[in-house]
């Protein structure tokens, strides 16, 4: 099954709408993002400028909360499902990596909730 990027429609509670310069700095720490990052645990994975991207933890059902935050601030939100973390395909774990970007660039977007699913070989 191809992955899937879903727009949950769910608002980001308190989502702050950078501005210019850390809009760009949420682009660039957003791009910074690989496979291995999807299987850490709770903290910073990058920071770039004023931006971050942290990994909040883990669902009950095992997927990964990831959110790019400038302070105390959420500017994107995604849940990458756990079958996506579960590709051993170093191909399709780059096409992890990009999905995840990809989510987090459309929340940031949206300033809503965004979730990745679907199963590599």
């Amino acid at each position: 099954m191809p992955l899937t990027k879903t727009d949950t429609n769910n608002p980001i509670r308190g989502v702050t709408n950078p501005n210019k310069v850390q809009r760009k700095d949420c682009v660039a720490v957003i791009a910074q993002i690989t496979f291995a990052d999807l299987g850490r645990g709770a903290g910073t994975l990058h920071t770039v400028g004023v931006a971050r991207v942290d990994m909040q933890g883990r669902t009950e059902e095992g997927h990964a909360n990831i959110q790019v935050q400038i302070g105390g601030s959420t500017v994107a939100a995604a849940i990458i499902f756990k079958s996506v973390q579960q590709t051993t395909d170093p191909a399709n774990q780059r096409g992890a990596a990009n999905g995840t970007i990809s989510v987090l660039n459309q929340s940031m977007d949206s300033g809503t909730v965004w979730n990745l699913t679907g199963t590599l070989p």
